[in-house]
């Protein structure tokens, strides 16, 4: 028996259930969506999706006066980010995500478990095939490719929406309620370099044991990033050893802080015991640094042989003095709100292929000027190290509006709920909200979900009396909107 199906609220854990059973990874939610549209039109519900593939499904108001009030889209994304533990046989593209229940968590087995944002569309879906929940006119928005770049917010169509107030499900706080987010920008930075045959010995050196984590709301947490630590050991190595790179390889994803990092060099011999109490030494200091975060961090040198095509000992360092140029980790905390980092930059994703090394990163702000004075920085640093920037996929941010009617209205909710307030808050991370107000401008937003930790990592978990709460808080909403 599935663990979930003995967790309340029922409808929602069953929909949450059925989305874990489907693989889901970003870019392959289409047998997801077809599940999902092929249920709606079973239950009859009207339902449709745009070319990007985004779900849109529409239910008349139920309970009496509810048709006179303002319509309400609820909104998740269906896609999920794909991350397991080195161990895990998890194939995202085939496996079904295996939930297990743990002191009151819900988590996966070796991987992500996919409530970012599985059980926000749980949660809407959940409202919008039910027979006694009372609502005004109600509107499903489920978007895909929300965790790369959030196309699918991007791409949706406004003319297919027609609710005022829109209700999004895809944050991680219980107890808060977000009015606002950072925008961000992808770039990356591109070294073409040469390689030949090197003499010597041929070793690979992996960090691994970090706790990586959301590249947004755990940017300021002091988790470490592994391409900086693989960096600084390289850094370090002595210049008369005329070391040479071969391989850097290290993450998938731009909104996961890496937590483990590879390359592979060539050496003389005589600097193998130097290379080897260097990884020591870097290690023991790293986890000084870093504390309780980097308990489990290893850093191993593997010998693989004699000799390799690698790049110059010159190209060596100029790619090894970019890495350690570029700033990774919160660059600016708000003066506007206490405790939120205004701007940051994660240094997510390296690797070297074909002569060509590339270094992606994921830009955030709460403001679009910064995002500009940091591509300008980024370009310095291009063209100092012979490099060549690249950006794209820029998204604004999600401005707060404190007077909004619907916020008013959340408040009162999560008060009859909770028996208090909620923390009103901005969040260091992409909303689709943001891409969504350029499509949807006179529609009002808030965000508010169960508490999910770990989110982007095979820690991922959700507390499972959170998503109770949460669900009684959006059904009081439901209620009290006007």
């Amino acid at each position: 028996m599935n663990p979930l199906h003995s967790l309340q609220p029922q409808a929602v854990w069953q929909w949450f259930a059925d989305i874990c059973a489907i693989p889901h990874p970003t870019y392959q939610e289409a047998a997801l969506a077809e599940m999902i549209v092929a249920r709606a039109k079973e239950k009859g519900l009207a339902v449709q999706q745009d070319e990007k593939g985004n779900i849109y499904i529409r239910k008349p108001a139920h309970g009496a006066g509810m048709a006179d009030k303002p319509g309400v889209i609820l909104q998740g994304h269906i896609d999920m980010v794909a991350q397991k533990t080195p161990d895990s046989p998890h194939n995202f593209a085939t496996d079904p995500i295996r939930p297990q229940i743990i002191d009151g968590w819900v988590h996966a087995t070796q991987t992500t478990l996919g409530a970012d944002n599985g059980l926000g569309s749980a949660m809407g879906l959940a409202v919008a095939f039910a027979d006694d929940i009372e609502h005004p006119p109600l509107e499903v928005l489920l978007t895909v490719e929300e965790e790369i770049g959030m196309d699918g917010a991007r791409q949706m169509r406004g003319d297919l929406l027609q609710g005022r107030y829109l209700i999004n499900l895809d944050t991680e706080a219980a107890g808060c309620v977000y009015v606002g987010c950072a925008g961000g920008r992808d770039a990356d930075l591109r070294l073409p370099f040469a390689t030949e045959a090197a003499e010597g010995q041929h070793v690979r050196i992996t960090v691994s044991g970090l706790l990586g984590g959301h590249s947004g709301i755990d940017i300021h947490r002091g988790h470490g990033n592994a391409i900086k630590v693989l960096a600084d050991l390289l850094a370090r190595l002595p210049e008369e050893s005329g070391w040479r790179l071969a391989a850097f390889h290290s993450g998938a994803l731009r909104n996961v802080i890496p937590s483990e990092a590879e390359a592979e060099i060539v050496l003389p011999q005589a600097f193998a015991g130097a290379l080897a109490e260097l990884a020591d030494t870097v290690r023991a200091e790293t986890q000084n640094e870093l504390g309780k975060f980097a308990d489990k961090l290893v850093i191993q040198v593997a010998p693989l042989g004699q000799g390799a095509q690698a790049a110059s000992h010159a190209d060596s360092r100029r790619i090894i003095d970019l890495l350690a140029a570029v700033p990774s980790g919160v660059l600016k905390w708000s003066e506007e709100f206490d405790g939120v980092v205004d701007t940051s930059n994660c240094l997510s994703v390296v690797h070297t292929e074909d002569g060509q090394f590339t270094a992606s990163m994921l830009l955030r702000s709460l403001r679009e000027r910064p995002k500009d004075d940091f591509c300008r920085l980024l370009g310095s640093i291009a063209r100092l190290s012979g490099a060549t920037l690249h950006t794209e996929q820029d998204y604004t941010g999600w401005e707060p509006h404190m007077s909004s009617a619907l916020l008013q209205k959340t408040i009162e909710s999560f008060a009859a709920v909770r028996g208090q307030q909620p923390q009103i808050e901005v969040v260091h991370a992409g909303l689709e909200c943001g891409l969504m107000q350029k499509h949807l401008p006179h529609t009002e937003m808030i965000s508010f979900g169960p508490t999910i930790k770990g989110a982007h990592s095979p820690k991922e978990r959700v507390q499972i009396d959170t998503v109770e709460e949460c669900w009684r808080i959006l059904l009081d909403l439901l209620k009290r909107i006007a």
